[in-house]
């Protein structure tokens, strides 16, 4: 059966319109993409490129070797922080440090009651209150002692009075120079790691 001349041109515009449809569909679902792909990793290629030249021109104007000075600088303060600053699992020791410099220097520890841990940054800040009994000079040497541990450890807030006649009865005391010093005992404790499961926190 042979087409008529209106009916070929309806076919002829079909396959037109189906032809433009492939192409547009080309276009826009593979090519384009494509095309954004390719624009991507040039914008990476050209950056790496840019961060290439620049090593590359610091480390003629050695800078490189400054920035190793910094980096060793900076590890030598972080490992001095790691000294000074203790852990949370290294409080219960710490406080055991402090109660034997008591028992060293004659003082009595009557009281160690914590207080709430201060969350901070970068340090956790854990207080402590104490109350000791015992001469002027001996209770001048104990806190002389915790300022010397090799951990941070601060007292402050300190205040020194009589003993009253009960502690002094308690304590064997008889000289009557028997002093009760209240302070503070502030640390700072690396926070603890997610997971871990610390003591003394």
């Amino acid at each position: 059966m042979a087409l008529s001349s209106r009916e070929r041109q309806q076919l002829l515009a079909l396959a037109i319109i189906l032809a433009l449809g492939a192409a547009a569909a080309f276009w826009f679902y593979w090519r384009q993409p494509k095309l954004e792909e390719v624009q991507t990793l040039q914008r990476q290629v050209d950056s790496l490129r840019a961060m290439v030249d620049s090593a590359r021109q610091d480390l003629a104007r050695g800078t490189v070797e400054d920035l190793r000075r910094r980096v060793a600088d900076y590890e030598g303060g972080l490992s001095l922080m790691r000294q000074l600053v203790p852990s949370g699992a290294e409080v219960p020791s710490l406080i055991d440090d402090v109660a034997s410099r008591a028992r060293l220097r004659g003082v009595e520890i009557g009281q160690i009651n914590p207080q709430p841990v201060t969350p901070d940054i970068p340090f956790q800040v854990q207080r402590y209150r104490f109350n000791v009994f015992g001469h002027f000079d001996q209770i001048g040497e104990f806190l002389a002692d915790i300022a010397s541990l090799q951990r941070i450890m601060v007292p402050y807030n300190v205040a020194i009075n009589p003993a009253s006649s009960t502690a002094q009865q308690a304590y064997a005391d008889t000289s009557g120079a028997l002093l009760e010093a209240q302070f503070q005992l502030r640390t700072f404790v690396k926070p603890q790691a997610p997971g871990d499961s610390i003591a003394g926190l």
